[in-house]
């Protein structure tokens, strides 16, 4: 009889994803098939849902928490996760059933509910329109935009493990003969500086005149 721990063992069945999954699972399907309506919404938006998805109740999906404990989970700043929460209660994802009163220093916190049946519905556009996606991008020339094919004659132009790799180093000095030709101006020397001359030595006036600037001074 085969086990959980055998190797050949049949996969174990796949968990419909509806109403009474875990909310961590439908956060985690949708954000796999590529947020369907939620794509265009703000980055902070899907933080904060991610966040309220590990923080609340798998089977309820009710999470009591602060705005300050979901921006320090989501990374964002509190006033984010304020805009983010309107946002999603305007849609209907997020119930506030409790709001949170400050009292001294800790504070009351919020009691929230993350609606799964929103979430359930987003699913089946979210899955088509990430297979659209797929589609385009096969569907276009030479594979994924922005890759070209190596055009240098020893190999590849720029190294395939760097994102954004510099360009190749410019060859300085004169070039081979079989090697490729370059400018004029790459390989002709510095001009030099022109010598500097010499200038005259100052002279002194002969004797019973003065300079021009002097003449323009009272006598005496």
């Amino acid at each position: 009889m085969a086990t959980a721990d055998d190797i050949s063992a049949p996969p174990p069945p796949p968990v419909r994803l509806n109403a009474h999954a875990p909310l961590w699972r439908l956060v985690d399907a949708l954000a796999a098939a590529g947020w369907g309506d939620l794509r265009d919404a703000p980055q902070s938006v899907r933080s904060y849902l991610l966040a309220l998805a590990r923080l609340a109740d798998p089977r309820t999906a009710v999470v009591e928490t602060t705005d300050a404990q979901a921006a320090e989970r989501a990374g964002v700043s509190v006033r984010t996760v304020i805009r983010a929460r309107r946002w999603l209660q305007h849609r209907g994802v997020v119930v506030m059933l409790r709001r949170g009163a400050r009292q001294g220093l800790r504070g009351v916190p919020s009691l929230l509910r993350v609606t799964k049946r929103v979430l359930v519905a987003l699913l089946p556009a979210a899955r088509c329109a990430k297979d659209a996606r797929a589609r385009r991008r096969a569907a276009r020339p030479g594979g994924a935009p922005g890759r070209r094919a190596p055009t240098h004659p020893g190999g590849p132009a720029y190294p395939a493990g760097r994102r954004n790799p510099a360009p190749p180093p410019r060859p300085r000095g004169r070039a081979p003969a079989d090697g490729p030709r370059l400018s004029r101006n790459a390989c002709a020397p510095r001009p030099r500086r022109p010598p500097r001359t010499r200038r005259a030595p100052r002279r002194s006036p002969p004797p019973g005149r003065r300079c021009v600037p002097c003449r323009w001074l009272p006598k005496g």
